[in-house]
């Protein structure tokens, strides 16, 4: 099972989804009282998150010897 250009739409377009859902928790339900510092620290974090989500799968990959 390797990465395909499905795989990598799927999951950018996660990530979108993902931050507009955080979006609208803080900035329009007011979680954490819609602190800009904390909007940026999660939009980090969900970002880097998931770039290093990509990274453990493409080692696992390797390490299954499925590439």
């Amino acid at each position: 099972m390797n990465f395909t250009l499905i795989d990598y739409a799927a999951f950018g377009l996660w990530v979108l989804i993902s931050i507009l859902i955080s979006y609208v928790l803080i900035d329009k339900l007011k979680f954490f009282k819609g602190d800009k510092n904390v909007k940026k620290v999660l939009a980090w974090g969900l970002i880097l998150g998931h770039l290093l989500y990509l990274i453990w799968k493409y080692i696992f990959l390797i390490l299954i010897g499925a590439n």
